[in-house]
């Protein structure tokens, strides 16, 4: 099962230990690279730094009161993030990001996106089309494995084109075997 966007932000985090409320999440922290959600932003009033970063693979949990992690140790300051202070300096954000197919024609910008829950793996991306596209297309869904290439402005995907499409078609019809002759009897 796949989720939205929306369910990694505003999300509760819980303390197991004391069993409080501790922060929310604001902001994801995606991973241009493996396009992978690492950690999170998050904020709130029992926190001794704001903004701070929970790893998601610090959630035990995650259910219907939000997300569960052990104790308030896990919810880290952004001074000293050595492993993820790189990709924090490339400010990366999918929501309105560019996609264009590899001719450099426009697709459209992303609105939402999907994600596993099990290893936080964006999936798919929920395209809005420019207005002259938008006559033809709502919302395009763009899965993960069309994305070829991923800079801070352009995701760059895959698509088919007209010729190679009409090159599939006549490699398939020539490759057609009448099941009801056998091969060795010639055609009259």
């Amino acid at each position: 099962m796949l989720l939205l966007s929306e369910k990694i932000t505003g999300v509760p985090i819980m303390s197991l230990q004391t069993g409080t409320r501790l922060a929310e999440t604001t902001e994801p922290i995606i991973d241009p690279g493996s396009l992978t959600i690492l950690a999170s932003y998050v904020e709130g009033q029992n926190l001794d730094t704001t903004p701070s970063v929970l790893f998601m693979e610090d959630i035990r949990e995650a259910g219907e009161l939000g997300f569960i992690i052990d104790d308030s140790s896990r919810l880290m300051p952004l001074e000293g993030l050595v492993r993820l202070q790189g990709i924090i300096d490339e400010e990366f954000s999918l929501i309105g990001i560019l996609i264009v197919d590899k001719r450099g024609a426009k697709i459209g910008k992303v609105i939402n996106y999907s994600f596993s829950p099990e290893d936080y793996a964006v999936q798919q991306l929920f395209v809005k089309p420019g207005l002259l596209q938008s006559i033809m297309h709502d919302t395009r869904i763009i899965h993960r494995n069309q994305i070829i290439d991923v800079t801070n402005k352009v995701i760059t995907i895959d698509t088919p084109d007209v010729k190679d499409s009409l090159k599939d078609r006549a490699e398939k019809a020539s490759t057609y075997v009448n099941p009801f002759r056998s091969p060795d009897i010639e055609p009259r």
